[in-house]
């Protein structure tokens, strides 16, 4: 599927009818002071199973995988758009809405239309709108030779380090796919309960260079960085789950070496580690590992 998801939108792009693919989302505004608009999906038997969870925990994790998006490049959500794919055999229809209204109010976010259509799984689709903060976005691009990447992971049990842990999806993911095909997965684990700390980011995405929200993996998402930013990553840190672990909508950023103390001190201060992994420098980023959902 990645194949020819990267077929797809290099393909795509290459018709000239684009603007802003690449990134977490796009700003619809000249003068960065306008929305950024970003869009996923969260289907049924592709990106969750129902016996993993709650109506409440689905739900919850749809709203936090597109909000991270937002904030990713510097936004504050404030408004959605909601496309709803509801098999027939479905019959919580009330409860769902309820719970979707309850989690739009809580993460502030007001529902301004969308869509809903009968299909034969459940289906969710979010488009977000976020307003841009002080005046300036964070990209994926802008990446100079010598800095340093990191990535930001909960250091304290007040923000469950066990469970919310970088690293620890990998685990987690291959735990879901093989012991609980039919039954409820840990709920505390990042992989089903990802948990954003907007105010922390909304002050790390000023020190950065550049920033994105980890959803594929650092390893999958440094050929990216790499062909956007005609650079290479020498990796410093032992490889381990932390570079291949999926879905956890974390923050990677690019930092020039002198403001590193400085990001560690802001991270520290909001409960959380900034941990650098690599360097920029010349040449080209190859991946040697298949894509987890390949």
């Amino acid at each position: 599927m990645q194949d020819r998801e990267k077929a797809f939108i290099r393909s795509l792009v290459q018709s000239g009818a684009t603007e802003g693919i690449g990134d977490d989302g796009v700003l619809i505004a000249r003068d960065c002071s306008g929305y950024i608009v970003a869009s996923d999906a969260f289907f049924e038997n592709v990106h969750f199973k129902r016996v993993w969870g709650s109506l409440e925990s689905l739900v919850e994790k749809c709203f936090v995988v597109n909000l991270s998006d937002i904030y990713a490049m510097n936004a504050i959500p404030s408004f959605c758009l909601l496309t709803l794919a509801l098999p027939k055999s479905f019959k919580e229809v009330s409860s769902l809405a309820n719970v979707i209204g309850r989690c739009a109010l809580k993460h502030r976010v007001k529902i301004i239309g969308g869509d809903t259509i009968a299909g034969d799984k459940l289906h969710f689709s979010l488009t977000l709108l976020g307003k841009v903060q002080k005046g300036r976005i964070l990209t994926r691009a802008g990446i100079k030779k010598g800095d340093i990447l990191g990535y930001i992971s909960p250091n304290s049990v007040l923000t469950h380090c066990k469970t919310q842990a970088f690293g620890k999806n990998a685990k987690a993911l291959k735990i879901a796919l093989r012991f609980h095909k039919n039954s409820k997965i840990q709920s505390n684990t990042r992989f089903a309960k990802p948990i954003l700390y907007p105010k922390m980011l909304l002050e790390l995405n000023f020190i950065a260079r550049a920033g994105m929200d980890i959803s594929d993996g650092i390893f999958m998402e440094l050929p990216r960085l790499s062909r956007l930013n005609r650079l290479s990553f020498r990796v410093f840190k032992p490889k381990g789950d932390w570079l291949y672990a999926p879905e956890e909508y974390q923050m990677l950023y690019a930092i020039p070496k002198m403001r590193l103390k400085k990001m560690q001190n802001l991270a520290k201060k909001h409960r959380h580690a900034f941990i650098p992994f690599a360097k920029a420098v010349r040449g080209k980023f190859m991946e040697s590992k298949k894509n987890w959902h390949a």
